[in-house]
Order: C-alpha cells, then sequence, then structure tokens
C-alpha cells in the first residue's frame, strides 16, 4: 500500500472556512470555539460526522475526543518537547468546558493552541504521538 505524502506543513495563505456547518472542511482555517458556537447554537452538542483536510484548527481550545475520532499525518502543536503538554486528563466524572468530537476525521491538519482530553485509552494513545507532534 503506498502512503500518501504528507500535507505538512501547511504553507497555503490563509482561508478562513466560510461554512462552519459542513461535513468536508479542507485547506481552510477555522477556530475551534467559532465552530463550537455553530453548532451548538443549531442545536448540536457534539460535533460528529465531520471531515477535516489540510486544514489549520486553532484554539485556544480544549478539544474532547470521543469514539471515532481519528487523526493522520497531524501537527498536535508545539509541545515544547512533551506531548505530556498538550493532553489533560479531567480531575472528575466530566471535562467541562471542552469543545466535543465524536467520529471526526482530521487528515494532515495543524493545531494551534489546542490541548486534549477525553477517555484514559485515547489520551494514551494521543500521548504516544511522535513525528509531527512538535514540529
Amino acid at each position: 500500500m503506498t502512503v500518501p505524502p504528507s500535507r505538512l506543513p501547511i504553507s497555503r495563505p490563509v482561508s478562513i472556512a466560510q461554512d462552519l456547518k459542513a461535513t468536508l472542511f479542507e485547506n481552510v482555517d477555522l477556530n475551534l470555539f467559532d465552530l463550537h458556537v455553530a453548532h451548538f447554537s443549531a442545536g448540536i452538542g457534539v460535533i460528529q460526522g465531520r471531515t477535516f483536510r489540510g486544514c489549520r484548527l486553532q484554539g485556544p481550545a480544549i478539544m474532547l475526543v470521543s469514539a471515532g475520532v481519528q487523526f493522520s499525518d497531524c501537527n498536535f502543536g508545539d509541545p515544547e518537547g512533551d506531548m505530556r503538554n498538550l493532553v489533560l486528563r479531567p480531575a472528575g466524572a466530566r471535562a467541562l468546558g471542552t469543545i466535543p468530537f465524536r467520529e471526526t476525521v482530521f487528515e494532515g491538519c495543524e493545531f494551534y493552541n489546542v490541548g486534549f482530553t477525553g477517555p484514559e485509552d485515547i489520551l494514551n494513545e494521543l500521548l504516544s504521538v511522535t513525528g509531527h507532534a512538535g514540529q
């Protein structure tokens, strides 16, 4: 099987996403809080069934990663040499104040000022990331 070439680093000019309720985002830039507000105002509490390709996703935000979220060839941001700087574990049973994602695909995306939380197995998988984690 041939591995497609990496989309990273993203060097295209800034291109702000126009439709925050789209199911496919490709080669656009968006703020995760704006995406959350667009969904929440439509009565949708979880961002799901979306695909992001070659996107720059900006915080400040904490992404709640849950079932069916896939990352492929992504730069999670600058963890200052330690991926643990991007992963947050809730002290209680809930992760309030986060932006929840489910059944979403991220391919060749870059994250800026975004932290990640979720179930322990997902956090452990994120902690094992190497490669683009801080490039």
